[in-house]
């Protein structure tokens, strides 16, 4: 278990937040939220990117946790694993996008710097 989220406080403002709907509980969840995508992206495999691509990845990460915020089922325990979860998924998921991203480009440049060199040995 992290070190930095208490699981117990954070199912307790989660059933808060379902209750009432304040916005106070809801500053308080976002805060975890965002401390969970920043540590998570400490982990071997998201270390090697770029600020600007971490700072995605956390933006989309606190996204989907904020969407899926009322599937969490307060029956369960471990409201960090689940949001863990759904962070690494967001991650996973941005960085799928991207290589296709950049294989796209690629290929695209390579069809420009083929056509430049065709036009050139003209």
């Amino acid at each position: 278990m992290a070190n930095y989220v208490d699981n117990e406080r954070f199912r307790q403002l989660l059933i808060q937040y379902k209750k009432h709907k304040k916005m106070s509980d809801y500053n308080s969840i976002g805060e975890i939220f965002l401390l969970i995508a920043t540590n998570l992206l400490n982990r071997p495999n998201f270390v090697g990117y770029t600020d600007d691509r971490k700072e995605d990845m956390i933006s989309d990460a606190v996204y989907f946790m904020c969407k899926y915020i009322d599937r969490f089922k307060v029956k369960r325990k471990y409201p960090f694993s689940y949001f863990t979860q759904i962070a690494k998924n967001a991650f996973l998921q941005y960085v799928n996008e991207r290589k296709r991203y950049d294989a796209t480009f690629k290929s695209i440049e390579y069809i420009d710097n083929a056509e430049e060199k065709d036009i050139n040995n003209l």
